[in-house]
């Protein structure tokens, strides 16, 4: 059967400029046989593979904002609709059939059509061995890349749709009606499809161990990314919402099949599954850590100049953790935690997550009396200033004491609204203003805190100064860090008083875009592997496993053991001592050590807790405030709106109409 021998490409084209070759995508019309004709041709379309990666750093097209972790402005109607930053409006109901949020199935609204993307999949699987002049080694490693990556678009099909339409060949102009016009499979088979292309890819001898050597070279795949991806996948499988849910008991296709098997839970499949992830998960962590030698995060390079006195002993209790913590996701050169990172793409521009959390260090007043900061910078294009972290999740980041807030028996819970001083002594000491007013929240957290927030009478490092956040206060408009840093535009504006620094490289300056530290953004590190496997093992009832990998997450944050913690701190000591206490305290560390890295909207899904996190409204403090008094009232900002549909995406009504064998998924 003669095959298609022309395919026409995108002409909307996000490339992905880790590498030279995938920066070359094909205009036009092109043959295939021209473009499989030498290695140019190839590396071309094996960009054209690549392309289709969702946009996770991306600010206004990236699920990376959705949960309960970020606020966004109010000021303009692009945030209220849902046409800017629209991963935050997911929970804000605002998801709908005719003109999905961030479609992947079929692409726009900030989404990247991965059907697409998993048609050149197959074009390119299909054609690759008719190139002359190439070993077959690398013939074999593009293969083993562009099926992981054909198995990674299913993979975040399933996590978004459900059960998916499945993929594995390019159409022919022959092909029937039927063909084309397939029903989604049940859930299972599509999970399998995934498992069996990451099998296949990781057994390929010739497929790359590790190129951790390249920096430039975190987006293309190798086996420790394969297996760490093949992890994520079956800790899905094995999760509540497609076991033992009772929400998809009708949820069957045409002939009655049942789309998702809702009947596993505390039985021996459900087990089953779970032992597939722990192995999974122990594999892949094995695998980084020998062959790509991974480990977590710890910072040894070269101090600034403005904080070495701050690395003297007995002067920062703190220091040493929280430059661990900020690198561990900002490192732009060789970084040892990272498993899989979005390299340098052209959406590195003006509109990612370092531009919209990224402050202006000052605002001052020209003569005309146009703002502008201390760079002499009157544009806001690369420090937008408006993205910030959600009262619940400052609340959310533990004690110093390794606990939640609400439940240790030292941390002042009660009073933690009121104003008092910050206090001068080495705990504090480089990360919040000694003498500063400020409330007793922001006091005795721990170093992640610090590190990933910018809160008032806080710290800010800057690329040539160590900045102390005067105020916050909307209305002390000459301070640094205040709610109107952002820039000049009527919604750049810091609403919930809340700042984040996770995604600001601590030498980037806001001047000019070549003065942003471009660094891979992490989509998986080595820390989610950690905590995955320590929750796998705690489903199994292996505590003593899930808690070595949880701690030395922990450790590596400043944080004594879950034990001891608990034991001296918490007003539930027993609760690592149980299944269910100890998965708590997992999926709060979850929540706490990947924040803001677009984990959590989909962890909390998974775990099929929606109605539990997102329904309260998005709150901060009252940014309009002009004293201290008035600042810290905690206001509601947005509502969120949760209901059952949410837990799987709708199909966009106009593909039901053009294929009638699709069913939709329920309640949309």
């Amino acid at each position: 059967m003669k095959k298609i021998k022309y395919f026409i490409l995108s002409l909307l084209v996000v490339t992905a400029t880790g590498c030279n070759y995938l920066d070359i995508v094909p205009d036009g019309v092109v043959e295939i046989s021209s473009q499989f004709a030498n290695q140019a041709g190839v590396r071309k379309a094996l960009g054209k593979c690549y392309s289709y990666m969702p946009t996770f750093e991306s600010l206004h097209n990236s699920t990376v904002l959705a949960g309960d972790e970020w606020s966004v402005p109010t000021l303009s109607a692009g945030f209220l609709n849902g046409n800017y930053t629209r991963g935050h409006a997911l929970v804000r109901g605002l998801q709908n059939t005719s003109k999905p949020l961030l479609s992947y199935w079929t692409g726009g609204n900030g989404g990247t059509n991965l059907y697409e993307g998993i048609r050149y999949c197959n074009i390119f699987l299909e054609n690759i061995n008719a190139v002359m002049g190439v070993s077959q080694a690398m013939i074999d490693d593009w293969v083993a890349q562009v099926k992981v990556l054909r198995a990674y678009y299913h993979f975040f099909l399933i996590q978004c749709y459900g059960p998916i339409l499945i993929y594995d060949h390019s159409l022919d102009l022959s092909s029937s009606g039927e063909e084309i016009r397939a029903p989604r499979q049940p859930l299972e088979d599509c999970f399998q499809f995934v498992i069996k292309e990451l099998d296949e890819a990781i057994a390929m001898p010739n497929f790359q161990e590790s190129r951790r050597t390249s920096a430039s070279e975190n987006l293309l795949l190798d086996k420790v990314i394969a297996k760490a991806i093949k992890a994520k996948v079956l800790m899905l499988r094995a999760s509540k919402i497609f076991n033992g849910n009772a929400l998809y008991t009708n949820f069957k296709n045409g002939d009655g099949e049942l789309y998702i098997d809702a009947a596993h839970f505390e039985d021996d499949v459900w087990k089953q599954r779970w032992e597939d992830a722990r192995t999974a998960c122990q594999e892949a962590i094995d695998y980084a850590e020998t062959t790509g030698r991974r480990e977590l995060y710890k910072f040894t390079g070269t101090v600034k100049d403005w904080d070495l006195n701050n690395w003297a002993e007995g002067v920062s209790d703190i220091i040493q953790y929280c430059y661990n913590l900020r690198f561990a996701v900002v490192e732009d050169g060789d970084n040892s935690e990272l498993i899989w990172g979005y390299g340098g793409t052209s959406a590195w521009g003006n509109y990612t997550l370092q531009t919209g959390t990224q402050i202006r260090t000052f605002t001052l007043t020209d003569a005309a009396g146009n703002f502008y900061n201390d760079d002499g910078n009157t544009a806001s294009t690369y420090a937008f200033g408006y993205l910030g972290a959600s009262f619940t999740m400052e609340e959310a980041y533990y004690s110093k004491n390794g606990v939640p807030i609400d439940e240790d028996k030292e941390y002042n819970y009660g009073g933690r609204m009121s104003l008092t001083t910050v206090p001068e002594d080495s705990y504090h000491h480089g990360y919040m203003s000694a003498g500063g007013r400020t409330v007793g929240l922001h006091l005795n957290r721990e170093p992640r805190y610090y590190a990933w927030l910018m809160v008032d009478r806080g710290m800010y490092r800057d690329y040539d100064k160590l900045i102390p956040l005067i105020s916050m206060l909307h209305g002390d408009m000459t301070a640094p860090g205040s709610c109107t840093q952002g820039g000049t535009s009527a919604h750049d504006v810091q609403q919930s008083g809340i700042g984040i620094k996770k995604f600001v490289h601590p030498e980037s300056k806001n001047k000019l875009l070549a003065n942003q530290v471009h660094y891979p953004f992490p989509i998986i590190r080595l820390a989610d592997l950690y905590l995955l496997y320590a929750e796998a093992c705690a489903e199994l009832d292996d505590l003593e496993t899930a808690k070595y990998y949880l701690d030395q997450v922990r450790a590596r944050a400043g944080l004594k053991g879950v034990d001891e913690s608990w034991a001296n701190y918490s007003t539930s000591p027993s609760k690592p001592s149980t299944r269910e206490g100890l998965l708590e305290i997992i999926k709060h560390e979850r929540w706490v050590e990947l924040s803001f890295e677009g984990h959590r909207y989909f962890d909390v899904v998974r775990w099929m807790e929606g109605d539990k996190y997102f329904t309260t409204p998005f709150q901060g403090w009252n940014y309009l405030g002009r004293t201290a008094e008035e600042f810290y009232k905690v206001v509601s900002i947005l509502t969120k709106q949760w209901s059952n549909k949410n837990y799987l995406w709708p199909i966009p009504s106009d593909e039901l109409n053009i294929n009638p064998k699709l069913d939709q998924n329920p309640w949309w």
